[in-house]
């Protein structure tokens, strides 16, 4: 007997496409959103208006302080406020110096610091005033700083007045270097 023909093919079709079916309703079922809960209606509230006084006089009497004046328009937030930044020095030089033999070392090169100001007077007839420089001294009698102030408002007469005062030698600082300080004052000759 031959076997039978044509039905064996279509009973695993249509296992087939029933798993199918059920496998894409499983992962619908797994990857579908939440509902939304519910949503509950606002409950309305209604104002009752003011009190009503029985008694006018139930309470005491409240007065009002008198109106003060504006400060002025609010304050500008769009621009960013001042900030001022305060730093402080640490004095690097903890050496000694004979500040007196210093002292004298920049006055005997006063010349060199006088034609400093007589080349800047020319240009300035007005020009006269105290300066001040702060020599910093190493060990070795040389200058490694020098810093000038002044109210003569000569910018080349403060870079030549350093100038000079750093090619001179000064006594040698112990211990470090060591921060002096000497004074001059320039005036017209007459």
């Amino acid at each position: 007997m031959p076997p039978p023909s044509g039905g064996g093919n279509a009973k695993y079709a249509a296992i087939g496409l029933l798993l199918l079916l059920g496998g894409g309703g499983g992962i619908y079922a797994l990857t579908r959103p939440e509902p939304a809960p519910p949503v509950r209606p606002t409950p309305v509230v209604r104002d009752a208006g003011p009190p009503i006084a029985t008694n006018s006089s139930v309470g005491a009497v409240i007065e009002l302080p008198p109106e003060v004046p504006d400060a002025g328009p609010a304050p500008d937030v769009s621009t960013a406020p001042h900030i001022r930044y305060v730093t402080r020095y640490v004095n690097e030089c903890s050496g000694t110096v004979d500040i007196a033999a210093v002292q004298r070392t920049a006055q005997n090169n006063y010349g060199a610091l006088r034609a400093c100001y007589e080349r800047e007077l020319r240009a300035n007839p007005s020009l006269r005033g105290a300066l001040t420089a702060q020599l910093k001294v190493n060990s070795t009698g040389h200058l490694d700083r020098v810093q000038v102030v002044t109210r003569m408002s000569s910018t080349s007469l403060v870079n030549c007045v350093k100038s000079a005062l750093m090619r001179v030698t000064y006594p040698a600082s112990r211990g470090g270097c060591a921060v002096a300080e000497v004074r001059f004052n320039f005036t017209p000759r007459e």
